[in-house]
């Protein structure tokens, strides 16, 4: 399946990754760099060049913020903001395999570098604050009503689900 997936477009959580996962199915995730705003350029000290598809100044608090958290763990696991961004898609379940785009041959090669970051989950769970995100319905629903719903057998219907005894 295709979808558009990133930290700023986590909406596939909800329902589509968890059917994904389930079914063994692959998600090609597009735009994992929410066309540029995670790339870095947005949030290093000055403006980005005249050649971005986007206007900086369309980008909310929220873009910025969650921006700035990529920009934190880049620095500190050495690595390119948009190698994190691309390596966070890839971090939150193993069907998912990000498209990459890029206009110049060094955003390609950079990009490509994502495939051996694997961060830590300390990373992960900065990154996934950063982005404010909340699973909602159904989701949370399922988390919760499962245990009582199917009792003992709910890991035969949720394999993700540990087994009890």
């Amino acid at each position: 399946m295709q979808a558009p997936y990133s930290l700023l477009q986590r909406d596939i959580e909800r329902e589509l990754l968890p059917m994904a996962e389930a079914f063994g199915m692959a998600v090609a995730a597009w735009s994992p760099l929410a066309g540029g705003i995670l790339s870095g350029k947005f949030s290093r000290p000055g403006r980005p060049d005249a050649q971005t598809r986007i206007d900086g100044t369309s980008l909310t608090e929220h873009d910025h913020a969650v921006a700035g958290g990529v920009q934190q763990v880049a620095e500190r696991v050495d690595a390119t903001p948009s190698q994190v961004a691309i390596a966070w898609t890839m971090a939150r379940s193993q069907n998912v395999h990000p498209i990459i785009g890029a206009r110049r041959l060094e955003q390609l090669a950079e990009n490509l570098g994502a495939v051996h970051l694997e961060l830590a989950p300390e990373a992960v769970e900065q990154l996934d604050q950063a982005s404010g995100f909340v699973q909602e319905f159904p989701t949370r629903f399922i988390e919760d009503t499962t245990p009582w719903v199917f009792g003992a057998a709910d890991a035969d219907v949720d394999p993700r689900l540990p087994r009890r005894l």
